[in-house]
């Protein structure tokens, strides 16, 4: 069981290139990755894309990736064409008879008077870099993001003990609420009807009493809640792709005990019912962070 919230960061450092990588996540319905990067980097979105998708399914995921070129490419001053355009404002000035001299700064931004030598390190071997220290961050990633899933499982699993116990109580009070009701059937049947009933006719009324008290029932919603609060405990043991499936059971869960609450409608369990519902919601918040 893993949370979408997760952080991982990894670094490389040579005497060419520093490169730092994080990735950040959050709860998200569903997958919503945004990369920044260096705009020289953008030939590299794809592959980024398919890589962080390998792993994080859902939730809304930053991934910063910057990086520094540690070695300046050698520049050059190109003597010829320096002496080129010399020549040249030398010859505009005779033509306008003039003693102005051009700024030296203008000189130095024409075009190829200033050549810049090719980094070190070209665009393969920065691929490689980007996407071997990418791996190591989302390691770190999915690490805190196992932690933090342990955490929620065990915070469930809190609440799915306490429901089991709340359920046994229910259980354990139900056969004598059933009597109860059975009770005060047959005693209102005959003061109602008193001596104006025949015996027949009494039985069939005692007998159509039994049927209804039966259909009061709750064993049938107590075993499915017990075997949905088993079906939840065991999903939480994979590690991705259950926030949909654990909300499924969370209202299967639901349903049966609101169906249990409108049959069994007493004072002595109406703690226990509550408390089933509590537990029920804090789970189903819980798993709105699960991946």
């Amino acid at each position: 069981m893993k949370s979408m919230t997760g952080y991982g960061r990894a670094k490389y450092l040579d005497e060419n290139i520093d490169v730092e990588i994080e990735i950040r996540s959050v709860n998200s319905r569903f997958l919503d990755l945004r990369i920044k990067q260096p705009y020289h980097l953008s030939f590299m979105e794809a592959e980024i894309s398919k890589q962080i998708n390998k792993t994080i399914i859902r939730g809304k995921v930053d991934v910063n990736i910057n990086i520094n070129l540690l070695k300046v490419p050698d520049i050059e001053l190109n003597e010829e064409m320096v002496k080129a355009y010399w020549e040249l404002y030398n010859r505009a000035k005779e033509l306008v008879n003039t003693d102005a001299n051009p700024p030296f700064a203008k000189l130095l931004s024409e075009k190829d008077i200033i050549t810049k030598g090719k980094a070190d390190i070209d665009e393969e071997s920065i691929s490689k870099i980007i996407l071997t220290i990418l791996d190591k961050a989302i390691v770190e990633h999915q690490k805190m993001a196992l932690t933090e899933g342990e955490s929620m499982k065990e915070y469930c699993l809190t609440s799915l003990s306490t429901m089991s116990s709340a359920l046994i109580k229910i259980e354990e009070e139900f056969p004598c609420y059933k009597q109860e009701i059975y009770s005060k059937l047959k005693n209102n049947i005959e003061e109602l009807l008193g001596e104006y009933i025949k015996e027949d006719d009494h039985k069939k009324l005692l007998f159509e009493s039994a049927i209804y008290v039966e259909k009061a029932d709750i064993t049938e919603e107590i075993v499915r809640l017990n075997n949905h609060i088993e079906k939840f405990s065991g999903l939480m043991k994979e590690e991705t792709g259950l926030g949909k499936k654990l909300n499924f059971v969370l209202q299967e869960m639901h349903r049966e005990i609101n169906t249990i609450g409108s049959k069994f409608n007493t004072v002595k369990v109406f703690d226990d019912i509550i408390l089933i519902k509590e537990e029920i919601e804090k789970c189903r918040e819980i798993i709105q962070n699960v991946r």
